[in-house]
């Protein structure tokens, strides 16, 4: 086989990444000879060529178009589990030489070879994070299934950049976004998110409520179709996941908790949420952690209602933070109009008719423009280091009553760490406009 495939890309990987194949072949010198590369979702496909540079190489980053085949969730409002929809998918790869039999000839395709197959989240990663790749053991970890037995770990796999505990109000909606299975369809290992755990505190830190729910079918989870006994390594769980269930978003909110139907303890201060193993068929284990997050209670600043954001972060996964503070809101109106005579002279009979009502001056198009500012609390430097997720993020939303609007970030400055000395605490405010404009005439 004359192609070589010498570097791919790990999976799990980040859509806006260098997902760098680097080929070579023997055939390089044949006539017009090219590499071919087709990228696909099973759907959709693209192709590139690239003629071999002078060490008889090539390098396709297939980075520049895989978020072409991504689209966007919304699992704000999620009760238990929601799979992931099209906000990732796997992309397989085919290479190919190119060359024909003179310089003038015509040219076909040779020597087909699949290069790895990456699942791709709508996330970046950074340059200057020392490699290409998505450092994937940050936030995925393919453990022996079930875990008992395989010793004890607590990990934050959760797909989030945030402080891993935040405050919360009663009526905010929250989730956490996490990679679940595998992805070489074995049935030994994999980052199995089987059970999720509720424990409730209140101020004394007392545990006065607990509840939890399995990741299967019926609570929109998967993919374990119905029985939470299954074992991963029963046909039927590791051969049924598919790209739906390898990203998943779990509720964290209390209210989601309340639309499923467990509205929290009126004295709670506090709550933790822990995705867990499974330990043999049926039982958590509470010893195989695979992300835990903190809540404390939040009763808003100073009577203002302040504003809940909701966006998708780099990981590609969803994060949520409220700003406090004052909310204020802009209407820009323009009006376009033009100048008509004060008397309407085709009107009329013999005698034109005065009409003192009439308009001079008549508006044809009005049109709004709404923006809005928020304003955050006192932000840590975590946070405040974190929240720049959101004035980057391309997909925003605010949360208004139970419902979530789409906005625009306006901000074209963001100034987040100044004295780290002197300066311990931040504040934060966001300029922003609604996606969706009001109607104009």
């Amino acid at each position: 086989m004359s192609i070589n495939i010498r570097q791919e890309p790990t999976t799990p990987n980040q859509a806006h990444a260098d997902l760098l194949y680097l080929l070579s072949s023997t055939n390089s010198n044949e006539p017009q000879f090219q590499f071919v590369m087709e990228v696909g979702d099973g759907t959709d496909t693209y192709t590139f060529k690239q003629q071999p540079n002078p060490n008889d190489r090539a390098v396709f980053d297939m980075g520049q178009v895989a978020s072409d085949f991504l689209g966007n969730d919304a699992p704000f409002k999620t009760e238990y589990i929601t799979k992931n929809n099209n906000a990732a998918t796997t992309l397989s790869t085919v290479f190919y030489e190119e060359y024909g039999t003179s310089t003038t000839s015509s040219v076909a395709r040779y020597n087909g070879v699949s290069g790895s197959s990456v699942y791709v989240l709508d996330g970046v990663v950074e340059l200057s994070s020392d490699d290409w790749n998505f450092a994937s053991a940050s936030y995925y970890t393919s453990s022996v299934t079930p875990t008992g037995g395989a010793g004890n770990f607590s990990l934050q796999h959760g797909l989030t950049n945030c402080p891993h505990t935040q405050s919360v109000r009663n009526d905010e909606y929250s989730t956490l976004s996490i990679i679940n299975g595998n992805f070489d369809d074995s049935d030994l290992n994999a980052q199995d998110i089987y059970y999720i755990q509720v424990n409730v505190y209140n101020e004394a830190g007392s545990n006065i409520q607990n509840f939890g729910w399995y990741n299967i079918g019926p609570n929109g989870g998967g993919p374990r179709a119905t029985s939470a006994a299954q074992e991963w390594t029963n046909g039927g769980v590791y051969n049924a996941q598919d790209d739906t269930t390898r990203l998943i978003h779990v509720a964290t909110g209390p209210k989601n908790f309340e639309d499923q139907g467990n509205t929290l303890n009126s004295n709670w201060a506090s709550y933790k949420v822990t995705l867990m193993g499974q330990e043999s068929a049926g039982t958590e284990d509470s010893s195989a952690v695979y992300a835990e997050k903190w809540f404390t209670k939040s009763d808003g600043e100073c009577g203002y209602s302040g504003t809940r954001f909701a966006f998708l972060n780099e990981l590609g996964g969803y994060d949520y933070y409220s700003f406090d503070l004052a909310d204020t809101k802009q209407d820009n109106i323009t009006r376009e109009t033009y100048d008509q005579t004060f008397v309407n002279y085709t009107a009329g009979g013999a005698s034109v008719p005065f009409n003192k009502s009439r308009r001079g001056s008549k508006i044809f198009s009005i049109s709004y423009e709404e923006t809005r500012a928020a304003e955050s609390n006192y932000l840590t430097q975590a946070q405040a280091d974190w929240l720049r997720e959101l004035i980057e993020s391309p997909n925003v939303f605010i949360q208004e009553g139970t419902d979530f609007l789409p906005v625009v970030i306006t901000n074209s400055n963001f100034t987040y760490k100044t004295n780290p000395r002197s300066q311990k605490l931040y504040t934060l405010s966001i300029q922003y406009k609604m996606s969706n404009q009001r109607r104009s005439r």
